[in-house]
């Protein structure tokens, strides 16, 4: 066997790991969009991407075989995991939370017009015709199905506001690389963010004796969650073997206080399981804790004769206690706090782009290496150009200046709060459902303010601001630590990721596009099918009753930072303090419901490990608990990828 290789060699990136990247990128978009569109499971609700785990396996098999054939061929490790930051950082954006519920929605208000509605003559007039597909027979196609995209009359009315909708997305997100940019040092290097979710990938790249793959533990776990979905798979197809319930059932309740306790589900998911000891026992403990919290609110606020089901599509529509506002003023309480702890890198930064000088100040800001000036530079252009891009953008669709302005401003402190979030603590998911910049701005202004043109508007960019399952930046501040932590060019990995960002904006598009002109929207699952409507409906109810400020949301939205607030306050002053703001901020999410049982487990066994016999015994433990993400990642992929070649649905592990 070829001895490890040197920590040089290993961090060395050449140009064929960025082509081979760009390239899989594209076929992976497919993928995912097949499985949640058409096929089942839904990959991009998670935190971690199993098929880029899959991936990065696939890439470590290869590299096995090249070491015996042709050694000077094999990837080094840096080179496998920027190919799995880039198929993590394009997948997200042709998720059922982003761009699979946009692109359906740019044909719907046509295809769905009716006497009834009354939108031929309310709405459509006021739509920007540049930026949707007006055009009868390539809807009755896309919506059908039986067709294909690859024909004039379906591919030219798409290609205009495809194109269009695509470069906004990858000017969004390349905003919020621009603010990973200028903040990555005060994460990676001040705060030394503890990241644990570049553990799985780091663990599985590692060479060497140290390897997981030579720990017994490791294929314990793996054969354990594997065997579960290899049984489980195998009973779709001979229903006389019994599945082992381990995916999530809700809890039936009472009429009485079903609304006020719906989504909340039980499961034991291995590989949450196994993420969990992952993660801070603080975070998986506090999140659990909080979903019951805010059950109880519920419970208590419906005892007391005010209704309060779970908001659904609660935009302007908001019922005590707030939930979902308490979750946005808790994300918004992170960035503060974030952004407050980092004053100091950022007065650094800010005076390096002004003047370029990048030495320590007296006043004791961190230095700035000279190296990082440019960075730091085309960042701030990046954000500077994308703010005014996106605002002119949301002015063309119909919304006022400054309330383009602030919405992008808003999705950009979002997105900055789940980097952080994920960054800090590893949340497993962060749907964060029907609580966008939307959300925020109607708990102040109304939509019987708005004029039917901004009613538009505002429909349209409910398609990327559903939730925020599957966002990049995350996985771009992931992918820049991992870079760090193998000692790799900095620049290199910046570029990979806007490359990935980029061509996965696009990707997404055209592999949506592809399914649903194959498929037809109507017989496609639910992110297309369903989901795609919900902004529309939302302005269906402005015309027809259009609410004013939603003052319930705005106390939600107080309280919840002011409590995120206390938490974290108290975190900094009492060591013992085990409530983390984050796991509040996670709990307000219906996604939580699914989950909290397989944390509650993990954290359970991670705390018994690490109190009673030692932190050197959980740390060999813990090939165990990858293991199981592993076991049931390998199985649950290769039923996926089944589904894909045959074209018939197959068992899909999660959700």
């Amino acid at each position: 066997m070829p001895p490890p290789e040197a920590p040089d060699s290993a961090a060395k990136l050449r140009p064929r790991s960025f082509v081979l990247g760009a390239l899989l990128v594209p076929m992976v978009s497919l993928w995912v969009a097949g499985m949640e569109n058409v096929y089942g499971g839904r990959p991009t609700y998670l935190s971690v991407f199993f098929h880029a785990v899959i991936l990065l396996g696939a890439l470590l098999g290869c590299n096995a075989l090249l070491r015996l054939i042709a050694p000077r061929h094999t990837f080094t490790r840096a080179e496998m995991l920027l190919i799995y930051i880039m198929i993590g950082v394009s997948s997200g954006i042709v998720g059922d939370q982003f761009l699979a519920i946009l692109v359906p929605s740019l044909a719907h208000p046509f295809r769905y017009a009716t006497d009834a509605n009354q939108w031929a003559q309310q709405l459509l007039p006021y739509l920007p015709m540049h930026a949707v597909v007006p055009d009868p027979a390539a809807g009755r196609s896309f919506y059908e199905g039986g067709s294909t995209l690859y024909t004039m009359g379906n591919l030219k009315p798409w290609l205009g506001p495809g194109l269009l909708w695509a470069s906004f997305i990858a000017v969004t997100q390349l905003m919020c690389l621009g603010i990973n940019v200028l903040i990555r040092r005060q994460w990676t290097q001040y705060e030394k963010l503890s990241f644990p979710l570049v553990i799985l990938p780091l663990e599985m790249t590692e060479p060497g004796p140290r390897s997981m793959w030579r720990d017994k533990l490791t294929w314990i776990g793996f054969g354990i969650s594997a065997l579960i979905n290899v049984i489980n798979g195998l009973s779709v197809h001979v229903p006389a073997i019994p599945q082992i319930r381990v995916k999530y059932r809700w809890i039936r309740f009472s009429p009485r206080w079903r609304a006020a306790l719906t989504s909340t589900g039980i499961a034991f998911y291995p590989f949450v399981i196994g993420i969990s000891f992952l993660l801070p026992t603080d975070l998986t403990f506090s999140t659990w804790f909080f979903l019951l919290f805010f059950r109880l609110q519920r419970f208590v606020c419906s005892a007391l004769g005010y209704p309060s089901p779970y908001p659904w599509t609660s935009t302007g529509r908001s019922a005590i206690p707030a939930m979902l506002e308490q979750g946005i003023g808790s994300y918004i309480a992170v960035v503060v706090f974030g952004l407050w702890a980092a004053r100091r890198h950022l007065a650094s930064v800010s005076r390096a782009i002004w003047r370029g000088c990048g030495g320590e100040k007296n006043d004791g800001a961190t230095a700035i290496p000279p190296d990082e000036v440019r960075e730091y530079r085309v960042a701030m252009g990046a954000i500077v150009a994308g703010l005014v891009l996106t605002t002119f953008f949301g002015v063309r669709l119909g919304m006022p200046m400054f309330t383009a302005f602030f919405y992008m401003v808003l999705y950009l402190v979002i997105n900055t709060a789940i980097a952080k979030i994920r960054a800090e603590a590893g949340a497993p998911t962060h749907g964060f459902h029907f609580a966008g910049p939307d959300h925020v701005l109607l708990t102040v202004v109304g939509p019987n303010r708005m004029k039917v043109r901004e009613m538009a508007a505002w429909g349209l960019f409910f398609g990327f601001n559903r939730g925020y399952t599957g966002v990049p930046m995350p996985h771009q501040l992931e992918g820049m630590k991992i870079g760090e932590m193998l000692g790799a060019k900095r620049q290199s990995i910046t570029a990979a990721v806007a490359m990935a960002t980029v061509i996965g904006c696009y990707a997404a598009v055209w592999a949506l596009l592809h399914f649903c002109f194959r498929e037809g929207v109507e017989q496609m699952g639910q992110p297309v099918s369903r989901l795609s409507r919900q902004g529309w409906r939302l302005v269906d109810m402005w015309l027809n009753n259009p609410p004013g400020p939603n003052w319930v949301g705005l106390g939600g939205i107080s309280f919840g930072f002011l409590f995120a607030s206390f938490l974290m306050m108290m975190r900094f002053r009492f060591v013992w303090w085990q409530f983390h703001p984050i796991g509040y901020a996670i709990a307000a999410d219906w996604t939580t419901g699914l989950i909290w049982l397989p944390l509650l487990i993990g954290w359970g066994a991670k705390t018994l490990l690490i109190r009673y016999l030692g932190p050197r015994i959980y740390r060999a433990a813990l090939p165990g608990a990858l293991g199981l993400i592993l076991g049931e990642f390998a199985v649950g992929g290769f039923w996926s990828l089944l589904a894909m070649i045959t074209r018939k649905p197959q068992y899909h592990f999660w959700t």
